[in-house]
């Protein structure tokens, strides 16, 4: 199921996450290091010996990609990918499981930003032996001998138990109403509708919106609904209490700006949803056949660039190729490589890297959060 807004949709997290079956000291790994585990730089004993993937592409979204593909192209390690594309991830599984699409599975479906939500029939049956992510876990949880009642859930029974169904902004939606209708808003008083925390019932210990966040004060700033419901594996260091300027950290390193002097940014393609619909040509007409590199006419000047011309884009952590398009929009010293081309759109070929080759993986001053907008590289024609 899609999550939804906590303020508007009255959902019962309990019913779709389990955090107190986290055992204490469980291994969490971050998934912006997965090139960095899965290559034994960070010492895990035991390392990973398997993986699993599902509804994610870590070889175009997760930073250091040449890590993250020497990890993947490993002997010893077992991948599986439940997947509905062959894509750049799953080139390197040992074990591809068809998953569904939105067509051929039951769902139910919020919105962001107003107070709509609408259920998911199947319009055809799965093809072959495409399953969606429920079926593939309710599986998976039984061929390893866990018969909790909570694994054994339809997906239909799982959407029953995950809404309050009498909370009173669902009077009169039942899900037998929304097979007929196949949407409905919820009841909402006026005063939720135009201000939703009027009275505030804010998610923070005073229940008030609070300039000073108290809860930064205490180091776990993180609410556990972004981590699966668990107030576990927070990192726990100091956070400012109050918002103040941040000053990045490799883009302030002399010696590393001599030599990348260049900051990129790779913002999400308005023809991709990050990674997804780029395999698909439709959207590569939108977005561009190869991966672009916008970049100032100074910049391109200054390196003999052209409109049009591939392009090098590198640092020490790896490099990608491009096509370049000069854009007076861009300010001098930022060049800008928005990511979800998948890597056969590279002009380097099939094989080819994308921007997530010069990212690192160093944590955001917050969350442990990726920093993909402090990345220094240089820019060169491609001979």
């Amino acid at each position: 199921m899609m999550a939804m807004p906590e303020f508007a949709f009255p959902v019962k997290g309990d019913a779709l996450m389990r955090p107190d079956w986290i055992r204490p000291g469980t291994r969490v790994i971050n998934q912006w290091r997965l090139g960095r585990a899965l290559t034994g730089e960070l010492t895990l004993d035991p390392p990973i010996k398997s993986l699993v993937v599902y509804n994610a592409n870590p070889v175009l979204v997760v930073p250091e990609q040449d890590k993250v593909l020497a990890g993947l192209a490993r002997e010893d390690l077992f991948t599986v990918v439940h997947e509905q594309f062959l894509t750049d991830t799953a080139r390197y599984a040992d074990l591809v499981l068809p998953a569904t699409t939105q067509l051929e599975q039951f769902d139910l479906v919020g919105s962001w930003g107003q107070y709509y939500f609408s259920i998911n029939e199947p319009a055809i049956i799965p093809l072959g032996e495409a399953v969606p992510n429920t079926e593939f876990f309710r599986r998976l949880a039984g061929a390893m001998g866990f018969d909790d009642p909570q694994f054994q859930r339809s997906d239909e029974q799982m959407v029953r138990d995950s809404i309050d169904w009498d909370d009173p902004k669902m009077e009169g939606i039942t899900l037998e109403g929304l097979r007929e209708t196949g949407f409905a808003k919820l009841t909402m008083p006026e005063i939720l509708g135009v201000a939703p925390h009027a009275e505030g019932d804010f998610p923070t210990p005073s229940g008030k919106c609070e300039f000073r966040a108290s809860l930064a004060e205490n180091g776990d700033f993180v609410l556990a609904g972004l981590r699966q419901g668990s107030e576990e594996h927070q990192s726990g260091e100091p956070v400012d209490p109050l918002p103040h300027f941040i000053a990045p950290g490799e883009s302030n390193d002399p010696e590393r700006r001599a030599r990348y002097p260049l900051n990129i940014v790779s913002p999400k393609s308005h023809a991709f949803i990050n990674s997804s619909f780029g395999n698909l040509p439709k959207q590569r007409h939108h977005a561009g056949e190869k991966q672009i590199l916008m970049i100032h006419p100074d910049d391109a000047a200054a390196r003999n660039i052209g409109e049009g011309s591939t392009v090098r884009v590198f640092n020490d952590r790896g490099s990608f190729a491009a096509v370049a398009q000069v854009n007076g929009d861009l300010r001098t010293g930022l060049v800008c490589a928005p990511m979800g081309y998948w890597r056969n759109a590279s002009p380097d070929g099939e094989d080819g890297r994308t921007v997530a080759a010069v990212h690192s993986g160093t944590y955001a001053d917050m969350g442990r959060a990726p920093t993909f907008s402090d990345s220094l590289v240089e820019v060169a024609v491609d001979e």
